[in-house]
């Protein structure tokens, strides 16, 4: 993916996009995940661009200005945070281009060109939004699996889910006894009570590395996650769901009791394997068609909007 910085049009088919950002954000990985996507139907020049505060906009739209004269004028623009709207908003009515948000905006949806939202979070496909199962997962794409690897991941308690040190190790116990011959690592999240941390180090065998979370970090995790063949994550961890399935493993869901139900669990049938379905029999299989919801996002943005751009 082309740098953010400074550069001209290009080629004649190159798109330039504007990126907004104002500081980190979790939507930071899903724009680069797009944007990836989106380079493989075209050259992507991809510049940074100024956010500015909600009465700084108003005042740009009046004065017919934007501060990033410097820059092309936008085919796309696209931002990370609620905190960008009204910058784009006001960059598009003075320069052009289409938006793309990567969350549902607190404004009305029809200012946007397109949202892309998490059906859970609200999603509906229309011809303003797209609704994904889950957030975009960053740039990544399937790696060959190592033969005969599993990776165990467990969250903990919060303000949705209680906990059970018993049903969650019984459960840990019964998967790693179908499989005695895989390299297991079961690891465990910040997450995770102190007593269901020290259980898991007593399974550690020399075929099970049981992992707490101080001594491994995402890094570390995501290659686990990338090469490992099975992946079983504790509901609460839905991101990490969402990670293993878009690397390509077969993934399992530990169920945690629920406070209340969950449409963001629910969204998971047809992708992930339920424990009580694979006790009853059903196999984990890696999703097919593979599952990359940044592709296919992308290839419905360049249906849309792009395959006419010459």
């Amino acid at each position: 993916m082309s740098d953010v910085g400074a550069g001209g049009r290009g080629a004649d088919r190159t798109l330039i996009v504007w990126w907004f950002r104002e500081g980190p954000s979790e939507q930071d990985g899903q724009a680069r995940g797009l944007l990836k996507s989106l380079e493989s139907y075209r050259p992507l020049r991809i510049y940074a661009a100024p956010v500015v505060r909600t009465w700084r906009a108003w005042r740009f739209v009046l004065r017919r200005y934007y501060p990033a004269t410097e820059l092309p004028d936008p085919d796309v623009l696209i931002g990370s945070g609620r905190d960008t709207h009204w910058s784009m908003l006001a960059a598009r009515w003075v320069r052009g281009g289409r938006i793309v948000t990567l969350c549902k905006p607190r404004l009305p949806h029809w200012w946007f060109n397109l949202c892309i939202v998490p059906a859970h979070a609200g999603g509906k496909n229309s011809a303003r939004m797209i609704a994904t199962r889950g957030a975009l997962p960053p740039p990544t794409k399937p790696l060959p699996k190592a033969a005969g690897t599993g990776l165990i991941l467990l969250g903990g308690p919060t303000t949705q889910y209680r906990w059970s040190d018993e049903d969650t190790l019984r459960r840990i116990a019964e998967i790693l006894a179908r499989h005695p011959d895989h390299r297991w690592y079961v690891v465990t999240t910040l997450q995770t009570p102190l007593e269901t941390e020290r259980r898991v180090q007593e399974l550690a065998t020399p075929n099970v590395f049981a992992m707490a979370h101080h001594e491994t970090d995402p890094k570390w995790l995501l290659a686990r996650i990338q090469d490992a063949e099975q992946v079983w994550v504790s509901e609460d961890q839905l991101a990490v769901i969402y990670q293993a399935l878009t690397a390509g493993a077969a993934v399992g869901v530990l169920p945690v009791p629920r406070v209340k139900p969950s449409r963001e669990v629910a969204a998971l049938e047809g992708l992930a394997v339920f424990f009580p379905q694979w006790q009853a029999g059903t196999p984990l299989q890696a999703p097919q068609p593979p599952f990359n919801e940044s592709a296919r996002c992308a290839a419905e943005i360049h249906r849309r909007w792009l395959s006419n751009v010459a």
